[in-house]
């Protein structure tokens, strides 16, 4: 009896060593708010220096006007994060922009708002830069079928050339669903066969990324009651997508939290979304925002003691 009962207290250890290494912890440590109301932000590094592109939107400068109100003058800004300072407007009167760094050039890729209300957006527009302060005139370098609105934008380069995702409405899928294209030349975009993400289910917010042989997608989930965190999936081909373990979003929102002062001060942070992310001095930044999904964000940010291809990587760990 003592000899089975020796047994049974080493395999209760083994088992509860195996739970304690099957454990997974997310590996972002949180850093703080920014005091900022921006929502899409693109980190990256130039000349060695950190950047953010801002979408910037002019109706946070008026208190009380209504969203998209401003929208003609809305600005798509670069920021000197040192230097706390703006170093020029690649853009005015169009949004849901990124930044993209390839051969010594910045590559701006951003929706021109048109002359009409908000989130009628039909072309997605290319800019780009040498030295951040002159900029080629815009290029038109994707436009929207005719029953197709597109809303956020994000490159990257891959194995074969570079990839863009767009988000549509096309009306086959649910709204925001993810296109993909592929290019050699940042210029002419030339769609993925069946290269989609979200068909069944709601999505939002995206960001594309090619680390180690994979695509890796961040977008926005629904958890239902209005509250949204971002997850990851990642895919080799833009056809077939892993999905990263739903116990493992990528950021979550803090239900303690206030959020920007240009919302009622009741309110409490129910959204995590719009995540973005670029390696700097052997840490990898991840800029999200909170807030509650509508007028303003919440801007917010954190960071992994790696590159990216580790901290991606660690939302697939099997162990």
């Amino acid at each position: 009896m003592m000899y089975m009962a020796r047994l049974f207290a080493i395999a209760l250890l083994i088992s509860c060593a195996w739970g304690q290494e099957q454990k997974w912890t997310n590996p972002l440590v949180y850093k703080g708010k920014l005091n900022s109301p921006l929502v899409e932000v693109t980190p990256f590094v130039f000349n060695e220096r950190l950047y953010l592109l801002e979408n910037w939107q002019k109706q946070w400068e008026f208190p009380g006007s209504t969203d998209g109100s401003h929208t003609q003058h809305d600005e798509v800004r670069i920021r000197d994060v040192d230097a706390d300072s703006i170093v020029s407007v690649p853009l005015v009167g169009h949004g849901l922009g990124m930044a993209f760094v390839h051969n010594g050039e910045v590559f701006v890729f951003a929706g021109n708002w048109g002359k009409g209300e908000k989130w009628n957006i039909t072309a997605i527009e290319m800019v780009s830069s040498k030295d951040l302060v002159n900029w080629t005139k815009p290029v038109v370098v994707l436009r929207a079928a005719p029953d197709e609105k597109f809303f956020n934008v994000s490159v990257c380069r891959g194995d074969e050339g570079f990839v863009l995702l767009v988000e549509s409405n096309d009306p086959r899928w649910p709204a925001f669903t993810f296109k993909y294209f592929r290019s050699d030349d940042l210029i002419n975009w030339q769609p993925v066969p069946d290269g989609l993400y979200g068909t069944d289910k709601y999505v939002g917010g995206p960001a594309l990324y090619y680390e180690g042989s994979y695509y890796y997608t961040l977008y926005l989930q629904s958890l239902g009651e209005g509250k949204y965190e971002t997850r990851v999936t990642r895919s080799k081909d833009l056809v077939h997508w892993e999905d990263a373990p739903e116990s493992r979003p990528f950021v979550t929102f803090n239900p303690k939290n206030t959020v920007h002062p240009l919302r009622p001060p009741e309110i409490r942070e129910c959204n995590a979304s719009d995540a973005e992310l670029c390696a700097w001095k052997g840490r990898t930044i991840v800029y999200y925002t909170g807030g509650d999904q509508h007028l303003a964000g919440d801007l917010q940010w954190a960071e992994f003691d790696g590159t990216p291809r580790e901290l991606l990587e660690r939302f697939f760990d099997k162990n």
